[in-house]
């Protein structure tokens, strides 16, 4: 993630828009990901219609607008931050299932969400500046 992170700043300062870079960057991820499934002698199609429907909002939700908004991030913030900021997407999505679907996580989840965002604090704050 550092690697895609730096290169995707480096594209960006260099005059790639955001757009282009977001539409390489998922397009080269498709394209990858393309050949996984017959790995697997798994069906492309053979799936009830809700499921086309979920995968197509896992990919315009957290895909295209999440991933986009971390490249955006990263051409302003340090992509150092950025990565760490990445670490609390699975406390904020913790917290959504709370609120969302009611699911109460265990408290090792709890106290591993508490080791994480004091980590986050800490590396935020007293963080030294980069010449990036």
């Amino acid at each position: 993630m550092s690697a895609y992170l730096l290169l995707g700043r480096t594209a960006q300062r260099r005059g790639l828009t955001l757009s282009a870079y977001s539409a390489i960057a998922c397009t080269s991820a498709a394209l990858f990901l393309l050949p996984v499934p017959a790995l697997f002698r798994a069906s492309y199609l053979d799936y009830p219609p809700e499921v086309f429907g979920y995968v197509l909002l896992s990919a315009l939700l957290p895909q295209l607008v999440g991933h986009t908004a971390i490249n955006w991030c990263v051409r302003w913030v340090s992509p150092t931050i950025v990565t760490i900021a990445i670490l609390a997407e699975p406390i904020i999505s913790t917290t959504l299932g709370v609120w969302i679907f009611g699911e109460i996580p265990s408290v090792k989840v709890i106290l591993g969400a508490i080791v994480v965002l004091v980590g986050i604090a800490i590396a935020v704050t007293k963080r030294q500046p980069t010449s990036l």
